[in-house]
């Protein structure tokens, strides 16, 4: 008899230690799982609660509330959900065509159950950042508004007759908007000129400091705060929808990674795609990085040689050498931008979509309606989709922005480098007509 209590009691310790190891892989199953098993249960229950009543009706009550609590709250995390979807792109017009081909883009190649599903992986978004995140016409962009500053007004540096000459054909683009076809590429160039020597830090300081400036032709508004605050909107839609954003801009890179992250505060350095210029070791001087040695004295500096300008057929190379994929979504505003959206919707794997902004807005920005409708045409010929400021944002700047109707041409020319510059020049040319002809004695000067 003892040895059949003995054998019992062995066999009931063999079944609870079974039973214990098959309920610890239970407790060990990932979260994911337990969630979804969680989430498929209590939407089940909610879109079915007589059968959640069934299976509940026999247990205690406490069993009873906890299940109801559970569908309760899924119920709510429904609603909560459908909130934050019907809520997004809020700066955008309820009837907003825009908002709704985004939203549409956005459900669609996200579903896994769709046959236009995009992988995560190759969700790639490229954004101009002048004219389509930034007001270029205030009255021209940062960086060239940035270069005349520099040259014409920065008491520190002193320019040449070449930068100064570039400055004053960026004024004239100021005042009459036709953009000669090379001023495009020798502003780049000037720009790494004048600011060649400067450590990469004090190169960020400068610009931090030129953005607190008023912007121009407006009031209530620093130039570091001009950003089109339904565009911010969208491009931070994207991201928090699984889309790996980059800036791909003409903008100097350098420049953009000042002004961005107050905006963008994800974006990182990888992800902003400007215009290049060099960067050299501080005492590399005029050696060849090939012959050159990185010493323990060196630090980064600004070189005074563009590398390429990132506007144009530029940007599809820029994209495919240092992002490596196609994108799917491109967000642009004017012909410097029309290669990067051709590149988007031509010969994509993935339903691909562009987007072209109109600065048609004439009363809360100053829009070119002109330009405008060029565009709108451009995107009809092309297969993009046109956006509309001033019919499908509910603001652009913000509150307490307004266009300063006073605001009257002020040339720069009266800048005191401009002063220096033409100093310099007049200097030279006399120092050359007073200096002797080759091989004529200089005479000694009369006591």
């Amino acid at each position: 008899m003892k040895q059949i209590k003995r054998f019992a009691c062995a066999a009931l310790l063999a079944a609870l230690l079974l039973m214990a190891s098959c309920a610890i892989p239970q407790q060990a199953s990932s979260s994911g799982e337990a969630a979804s098993s969680t989430s498929s249960a209590s939407a089940e229950e909610a879109a079915n609660p007589a059968s959640s009543a069934e299976v509940t009706g026999s247990g205690d009550d406490s069993s009873s509330a906890s299940t109801s609590e559970v569908a309760g709250s899924a119920s709510a995390s429904a609603t909560s959900a459908s909130a934050a979807a019907e809520n997004a792109l809020s700066l955008w017009t309820d009837d907003s065509p825009t908002a709704a081909l985004v939203k549409d883009y956005v459900a669609d190649v996200t579903n896994e159950a769709s046959p236009n599903y995009i992988p995560p992986e190759d969700r790639i978004v490229t954004i101009d950042w002048d004219g389509t995140l930034y007001g270029e016409l205030d009255p021209i962009y940062l960086d060239w508004a940035m270069y005349i500053h520099r040259t014409l007004w920065d008491s520190t540096y002193t320019p040449t007759d070449e930068q100064v000459e570039v400055a004053h054909a960026i004024e004239t683009v100021e005042q009459t908007r036709e953009f000669p076809e090379d001023l495009e590429a020798r502003h780049a160039k000037a720009l790494a000129e004048v600011f060649a020597g400067m450590s990469e830090d004090d190169f960020y300081a400068y610009v931090a400091e030129f953005a607190e400036t008023d912007a121009p032709k407006f009031t209530g508004m620093k130039r570091k705060d001009a950003y089109f605050l339904p565009m911010v909107e969208l491009v931070n839609y994207l991201h928090d929808n699984g889309f790996e954003c980059f800036v791909v801009s003409g903008t100097n890179r350098n420049v953009l990674r000042v002004l961005l992250p107050a905006y963008f505060p994800w974006l990182d350095n990888a992800h902003i795609k400007g215009t290049v210029s060099t960067v050299v070791a501080s005492g590399q001087g005029d050696t060849d990085g090939l012959e050159y040695v990185w010493t323990s004295d060196d630090q980064l500096t600004l070189g005074d040689e563009l590398v390429i300008k990132n506007v144009k057929a530029n940007k599809p190379t820029i994209i495919a050498t240092e992002i490596g994929k196609q994108p799917v979504i491109s967000l642009g505003n004017s012909s410097g931008d029309s290669s990067m959206a051709n590149y988007t919707v031509n010969n994509n794997k993935y339903r691909s979509i562009a987007l072209m902004l109109c600065c048609d807005d004439t009363e809360r920005d100053w829009g070119e309606v002109e330009k405008a409708e060029k565009m709108r045409k451009s995107c009809e010929e092309n297969g993009w989709h046109a956006v509309s400021q001033r019919d499908e944002w509910k603001t652009i700047y913000g509150e307490g922005v307004e266009r300063d109707l006073n605001w009257t041409w002020a040339s720069e020319i009266a800048g005191p480098n401009q002063k220096s510059a033409q100093d310099a020049v007049e200097s030279s040319q006399e120092d050359a007509e007073s200096a002797p002809e080759e091989g004529e004695e200089e005479l000694p000067m009369a006591a």
